[in-house]
């Protein structure tokens, strides 16, 4: 089974891209991360399991995640994925969850998609409805996130134009499926 991690700032394009990849390949499954956030107005209705925080407590102390971590004061989760599953595993999570899953997967492809630069990050933020304030620490973030991800050996995908982003991360998950 191949594990692909998607990470990248908030507003990059990581959920729309997620959905169009496994939409396109019947052997692609997307991971549905828990969270204690509250839903916004943008999110699909099967993008997280929203839960209240001793919820998530309760599963992480029973080792149910692959990954957890907090973000902003809020915690997000990877589910441990289900043994019965042969297909290949998409993880739309951040970094610092890309890190416990190359600790635990080494052979895991790890991609972050990024927004051309910040000024269309806050753009695209600030669209969604993220407030001025929340638009400016997540940019911030961007900056530390894009750092850490370069060490840690992901792979970078500008998203500028979204069909031409997708058609790049199919090609990469192609050549790792190729690899193995």
């Amino acid at each position: 089974m191949l594990v692909v991690v998607l990470s990248g700032p908030g507003g990059a394009g990581k959920g729309t891209i997620a959905r169009a990849l496994v939409e396109g390949d019947s052997e692609l499954s997307l991971s549905r991360s828990w969270t204690t956030r509250d839903r916004r107005s943008d999110d699909a209705e099967d993008a997280y399991l929203f839960v209240t925080r001793s919820e998530f407590d309760e599963r992480l102390d029973a080792g149910g995640f692959l990954e957890w971590n907090q973000f902003l004061g809020r915690a997000y989760g990877t589910p441990v994925p289900d043994a019965d599953d042969a297909r290949d595993l998409l993880l739309e999570i951040d970094v610092a969850g890309g890190r416990q899953v190359l600790d635990r997967l080494p052979g895991a492809l790890c991609l972050f998609v990024d927004a051309p630069d910040d000024a269309e990050l806050r753009r695209r933020l600030v669209g969604r409805g993220d407030g001025s304030d929340r638009a400016d620490q997540r940019v911030a973030e961007a900056s530390r996130e894009r750092q850490e991800a370069d060490d840690l050996g992901y792979r970078r995908v500008v998203n500028d134009v979204l069909d031409v982003a997708i058609a790049e991360i199919r090609d990469l998950i192609d050549t790792a499926r190729a690899g193995s």
